[in-house]
């Protein structure tokens, strides 16, 4: 008896230590309701969350709640005068996170079976008594209550209080006399029912505050209407984003856009059909959006107008992103009753400048560039007042594929493969141009790339898609039945001049790979892209670093460190590591001396040129 004497409490606590316990309990359970429900916040409620991001949350609400409450349990066991604290707290958390009404059924099987674990262990040497037996089908009568009526019960006070009171009673009133560090009495067992309930009172009123904190932020922050930030969100995060931006030295792009001829929209099909228009560009735009970065943002500033913010991204990066918006909600058809609507969107872009007093110089530059969007007829695109060209098919135009020769640096400079770049014929300059922007489709494109295949004595191609071009399932299909055609290439590499997000990659990249097609990264020498970039690695076929931009501006030290460090990367991921941009003949007797680089082209191997036969 000695011995359990030290590790068991003998008795009832004095009503100062019960006190203490129960402040303590309390405390600590209003902490982890206050994580619980940030992570669940973000899991269940939280618009424009990835569904990998709601997994890992939803496996963390998991771990909180049965692994908090596992080691409160075993802390029990030498646990003192504490033990009942320990246990309480514990029993009170797991069942806590069974009124969550937002779980599935195998979640809330999880957490139900490591109830009745930790049950089980309290009655150890007890399991087959009739005390036991009965605690076990009241429990488990209480589970399936609270699984089939969890939405009513924690909505209704009285039936929540009832429920945690049933499990408190049922728990505490049928422990054996020896339970799990404790020696079980009626004076410790009404402790024990009268903390779980003070408990169970506090932690209704905390929970609720928190979701109703969510909900009255929620309110405040986005649009009703649209779900989208509102303007009240645009003002606090834009002056946030240009700290963060001018604080770290990084690029921060601003677009505006909104929907053009809308008061006609309006007149013509009623005001339901204008707020059904505005719903669906904005979730168009979102949707896009998200398939870039997570960290791009749409907001509804007033009406039909819109915001877009694009931390750590330059104009240069973001124009093809705007242009993918812009081209996503011409091709959209919104039906309202029996007519077909179809609209058209303005935008106007800028990006943050050094002698920027405030955000207001950044915006009214992108307002700027948005009111010279609808001068220049409105369907389209300006940046900083200039618009932008884009060639939207071959009607007016003739177009070509130039290729430029790609070689093997171990193997002697081998010719391995050709690089595709598109080229537009100036009939005024009676010469060929790379133009700004080409949009063709698919089919128009692949025709060309199969008559510079024919032209061409080699059969191994790298082709380069856009972002939204390589997350086009339509597209990804057309390529290889190219790819696998009688006419197809050998051999066939992708490349990608901006990462989508991880989602968005690994599904289209296992689609292509399953077409025999592998997919490289170029412009990946912008360092502080490198977060963005490193997720990529595991699942990309090979990286692309251009000298361009590297070369003169630093020392040939610069230089020669940013080829090891991408080359130790590809050799690290076991993929290809090519050097493109290669001018001089110092530049070619330099690179075979660096290590890691396998694959070089450039105008010093060879010029880009029509196929042979053009």
């Amino acid at each position: 008896m000695g011995e359990k004497q030290v590790h068991m409490n003998m008795g009832v606590v004095t009503a100062g230590a019960w006190i203490a316990q129960l402040s303590v309990a309390i405390f600590f359970i209003v902490g982890f309701v206050e994580i619980y429900m940030s992570v669940w916040h973000i899991a269940f409620r939280k618009l424009h969350t990835t569904q990998s991001r709601r997994m890992v949350d939803r496996i963390m609400l998991i771990v909180l709640s049965v692994g908090v409450s596992s080691l409160l349990h075993f802390a029990g066991y030498e646990g003192g005068i504490n033990a009942m604290l320990y246990h309480n707290v514990g029993l009170f958390i797991l069942t806590f996170s069974l009124m969550d009404a937002d779980i599935n059924a195998v979640e809330y099987a999880i957490r139900g079976f490591a109830v009745v674990i930790i049950w089980m262990m309290h009655h150890v040497g007890d399991l087959t008594s009739g005390r036991f037996l009965f605690s076990m089908v009241f429990l488990f009568t209480i589970l399936v209550v609270i699984r089939y009526r969890h939405k009513t019960i924690n909505k209704n006070f009285v039936e929540n209080i009832l429920v945690y009171t049933l499990i408190g009673l049922n728990f505490w009133l049928t422990l054996p006399a020896e339970s799990a560090g404790m020696l079980v009495s009626i004076p410790v067992a009404t402790e024990g029912i009268l903390m779980f309930i003070l408990m169970t009172l506090f932690t209704w009123r905390q929970c609720h505050v928190v979701v109703r904190n969510n909900q009255i932020s929620h309110i405040a922050n986005y649009d009703t209407m649209t779900g989208v930030k509102n303007f009240t969100a645009y003002n606090h995060e834009i002056f946030n984003a240009v700290g963060v931006a001018r604080t770290n030295q990084q690029p921060l792009s601003l677009a505006e856009f909104d929907v053009d001829h809308f008061k006609q929209i309006n007149d013509t099909y009623g005001h339901l059909a204008g707020n059904l228009v505005l719903t669906g560009v904005s979730m168009t735009v979102q949707k896009i959006l998200k398939q870039y970065s997570h960290d791009y943002q749409l907001y509804r500033t007033g009406g039909e107008e819109f915001a877009m913010s694009f931390p750590n991204s330059s104009a240069k990066e973001i124009i093809p992103v705007l242009i993918h918006c812009w081209q996503a909600v011409r091709e959209q058809t919104f039906t309202y009753n029996t007519d077909k609507i179809k609209v058209t969107i303005s935008i106007g872009m800028s990006s943050l400048r050094p002698g920027d007093k405030s955000v207001d110089d950044l915006y009214k530059r992108a307002d700027d560039s948005l009111y010279n969007s609808k001068r220049f007829g409105r369907d389209t695109i300006t940046v900083d007042g200039k618009e932008q060209k884009i060639i939207s098919d071959t009607h007016h135009n003739t177009f070509a594929y130039f290729v430029q020769s790609i070689y093997d640096v171990k193997s002697g400079n081998t010719h391995i493969a050709n690089e595709l770049t598109l080229r537009c014929y100036n009939h005024k300059k009676g010469k060929w141009e790379k133009p700004d922007r080409a949009y063709l489709n698919i089919d128009e494109r692949l025709k060309l790339i199969g008559q510079a295949l024919i032209n061409s004595d080699c059969k191994k191609i790298v082709i380069s898609l856009s972002t939204a071009e390589f997350l086009d399932l339509k597209v990804a299909k057309k390529i290889i039945e190219f790819r696998k055609g009688v006419d197809g290439p050998e051999k066939l590499v992708i490349e990608l001049d901006q990462v989508p997000t991880l989602e968005e990659l690994k599904r289209s990249i296992a689609i292509y790979h399953q077409g025999g097609i592998k997919v490289m990264l170029s412009q990946v020498g912008r360092n502080r892209h490198f977060e963005r970039v490193s997720p990529a690695l595991e699942y990309i076929d090979g990286i692309k670093l251009t000298l361009k931009g590297l070369r003169d501006k630093q020392s040939s030290e610069f230089l020669k460190d940013n080829i090891q460090f991408w080359g130790r990367i590809a050799d690290k991921w076991h993929i290809d590591f090519i050097l493109d941009g290669v001018l001089t003949q110092q530049e070619a007797q330099f690179v075979p001396t660096q290590s890691f680089v396998t694959y070089v082209e450039g105008n010093y191997f060879d010029q880009s040129h029509l196929p042979i036969g053009s």
